[in-house]
């Protein structure tokens, strides 16, 4: 399915019916087939509601020239959970998807979030282009972080070989959050890990 960004950009997103609804949200040169359903996110996820959604430039979306600030691609997804009537998800992220995410939770949109990848300090253009993603969406992004402390609960989940979340734990500490550190894994291979699956679920289910 696909859902109309403000500036007329197609985003495709897939839904999963179910209670208490997730969404997943990829990170950069990826998408949801890729980041989410590959790695076997849709099976921990099973019996919840899902969402995932490829951003612009990434997937089955358009990749138009511009737009890929994390506040627009914030926008982008906000038109797929509307498009959904999705109104307050839990939401689970990875790498640059994580920017999305918390600013997701700044609208109000967001229960509880899960943080992959990702620790905090601005993205480096450098380190994200030999992934092979969209050019504008690299310079979209470079020099964004996170800053603040979390308004909702807040996992913060990194592998601790992951050079791109070297600072992990001290980012979960400096915004209010859990962290779980996922052994012998890098920033490629940790989405994929049964430890980072069975986290998240246990996170999302603490109410």
């Amino acid at each position: 399915m696909f859902a109309t960004a403000d500036d007329g950009t197609k985003i495709y997103y897939e839904v999963v019916p179910g209670e208490r609804p997730v969404l997943l949200v990829h990170g950069f040169a990826s998408d949801g087939r890729r980041n989410w359903a590959d790695t076997g996110w849709l099976r921990a996820l099973d019996g919840r509601g899902v969402v995932t959604v490829d951003l612009r430039g990434h997937g089955q979306s358009d990749e138009p020239g511009t737009g890929y600030s994390p506040e627009t691609l914030t926008d982008d997804v906000t038109a797929a959970l509307d498009a959904a009537g999705m109104s307050t998800v839990d939401v689970v992220t990875y790498s640059m998807g994580g920017l999305i995410g918390w600013e997701l939770t700044r609208r109000g949109r967001v229960r509880r979030l899960v943080l992959g990848g990702i620790d905090g300090r601005p993205v480096s253009e450098r380190d994200i282009e030999p992934m092979g993603g969209p050019a504008a969406c690299a310079e979209g992004i470079a020099g964004h972080g996170i800053e603040g402390t979390a308004t909702v609960p807040v996992l913060v989940v990194a592998g601790e070989a992951d050079d791109i979340a070297a600072e992990a734990g001290s980012f979960a500490a400096r915004i209010g959050a859990e962290f779980v550190p996922i052994l012998k894994r890098n920033h490629f291979n940790a989405v994929s890990s049964r430890a980072f699956k069975q986290a998240a679920v246990e996170f999302l289910e603490n109410r």
